[in-house]
């Protein structure tokens, strides 16, 4: 029972040899104790977006409600695509479709241009060129309101389809069109004229023509004539008389653009007026005019010319171009600051609008004749804000030019809502460590009241943008595009009310993050 303490005492040695071996350093193996592990994940805010420069924003509206109007708006610089407007991501863009009316652009870096042409088209309406001046680009945004005409206001006809054979009837075709309040017009087309699209080919299968013109020296007429008809420094211009547009299509929409020999078309123009009148065309797909060879010749207040092409014709008589500039002076309410005012010049030989932010306004002399004022023009003068208020207008047509000199304008402006502005303050937080946040500035941030025209709110550069000049009580819509390191973020619509109370929203996107040091602190 009792062991033997000699095998026992060579035991113990032969372990702690054999247990010594593991701390050895003969075999290599060092031993490294634990360290202190990898360095913890940090969530660091993504750098602020910087603000968004000056754009041009603009509302598409029914000339009468100031509703906005779903549209299309496409850009041309002198009947071609525009290659100069951008989005506020920079991307080239030469066509808007708009569900709301309203369009932003900016001018392409080291674009050099004065105006651009906006052919601007909506179901049901009358389609219409602008030309959008720019010269103030830059300096601050350009707000613009462009007003269409239902055709429910205008003498609209459509005919029945009508068959072609090798692109020509054997019969003569006779279109009129007679509005309620003696608007007028009518084209005839010789039996065998061969109608041909804008390649020159034959049209094929049947074709529906439709003719849209408006009473002249109403306002349903000066609001249909696009713009453009007169070029910039000119000594004369010309004052349309009468107009018509003649558009010809085969149930595929190809277009007939062009005869194989002239056509003949009447139109009803302003009581008195005397011929001949010049002809002016205006291409309905690029806005461009071009001046016509041959002339309209005038009978019992009726017109007559003949064509081999078709498009919008206007026929004008010419005038002087008033030979000093044309000045406004506001007082009364302040302009809302940063959308300004639309000045409308109406008259029966057209409108014209431009954006107004200050105590006074000038039209130079070159943009006079642009507009078509002549020596001895007068106008209905308004002011509208963005959401088609009235701010000012006058009882009549006031002499915008007298005896050729320009006239100084005076209007007293009369804000016509109870007007509040608030802030709204925006913040982007990481989703993946709520404590980490940032100012969500750089924006494209819109509201609008109800159907009206949008407004573009200016952000500080910290995610807080200035909801300005709203009628007290109402509820608004606001959009938000988020830009550059925050275009993670989906589009948001949501609605403020104006109460004069600042609002703040959220938005939760994923953050970047990094390992060692102490990272962010984020926007807390």
């Amino acid at each position: 029972m009792f062991t033997n303490k000699k095998s026992l005492l060579a035991l113990s040695i032969a372990s702690v040899f054999a247990l010594s071996g593991c701390f050895s350093d003969d075999d290599g193996n060092d031993y490294a104790p634990p360290g202190p592990g990898p360095d913890p994940e940090v969530v660091a805010p993504p750098e602020a977006p910087v603000e968004i420069g000056a754009v041009v924003y603009g509302n598409i509206v029914d000339v009468e409600d100031s509703a906005t109007l779903p549209s299309t708006v496409t850009f041309y610089e002198a009947g071609v695509a525009s290659e100069n407007i951008v989005d506020v991501d920079g991307n080239v863009t030469d066509t808007v479709e708009s569900e709301d009316g309203s369009f932003v652009f900016q001018l392409k870096d080291g674009a050099d241009i004065d105006e651009v042409t906006a052919v601007v088209t909506s179901e049901g309406y009358v389609s219409k060129s602008f030309i959008l001046d720019l010269t103030e680009f830059g300096s601050d945004d350009i707000s613009l309101t462009l007003g269409l005409t239902s055709e429910d206001n205008v003498a609209v006809f459509t005919s029945e389809p009508v068959a072609l054979t090798g692109g020509s009837s054997a019969t003569e075709i006779k279109v009129p069109v007679m509005g309620d309040d003696g608007a007028s017009s009518e084209v005839t087309i010789p039996a065998n004229t061969v109608l041909q699209d804008a390649n020159g080919d034959p049209v094929t299968g049947s074709v529906t023509v439709k003719l849209t013109t408006a009473k002249p020296g109403s306002a349903s007429f000066a609001a249909i004539i696009p713009e453009g008809l007169n070029e910039p420094n000119a000594t004369t211009v010309l004052k349309p008389a009468g107009v018509t547009s003649v558009e010809m299509f085969n149930a595929d929409d190809v277009k007939v653009k062009q005869f194989s020999s002239p056509i003949n078309v009447n139109m009803a123009v302003e009581t008195g007026t005397t011929g001949p009148l010049a002809l002016s065309s205006n291409d309905e797909d690029t806005g461009k005019w071009a001046q016509e060879t041959e002339q309209v010749t005038v009978a019992s207040d009726v017109g007559s010319f003949t064509t081999s092409h078709l498009t919008l014709f206007a026929g004008s008589v010419s005038a002087p171009v008033c030979g000093s500039p044309i000045t406004f002076n506001f007082d009364g309410d302040a302009i809302p600051n940063p959308s300004g005012l639309t000045l409308s010049l109406l008259s029966t030989d057209g409108s014209k609008s431009y954006n107004v932010k200050g105590n006074n306004f000038t039209i130079s002399q070159g943009k006079i004749s642009r507009a078509g004022i002549s020596n001895e023009s007068t106008a209905v003068v308004q002011l509208t804000d963005v959401e088609g208020n009235v701010w000012f207008e006058s009882d009549d047509e006031v002499a915008l030019c007298t005896a050729g000199v320009g006239q100084a304008v005076a209007a007293t402006l009369v804000n016509p809502i109870d007007p509040v502005s608030e802030t709204l303050s925006i913040t982007a937080v990481c989703s993946n460590d709520d404590s980490v946040s940032i100012g969500a500035s750089g924006a494209l941030v819109k509201y609008k009241l109800g159907n009206k025209g949008s407004k573009v709110a200016k952000g500080d550069g910290a995610g807080n943008y200035a909801l300005n000049n709203m009628v007290s009580g109402e509820d608004y819509t606001v959009t938000v595009k988020y830009k550059k390191s925050l275009s993670s973020i989906a589009d948001a619509t949501f609605t403020v009310t104006a109460d004069g109370t600042d609002d703040t929203r959220s938005e939760s996107l994923v953050c970047p993050t990094s390992t060692g040091g102490t990272g962010g602190t984020g926007g807390n």
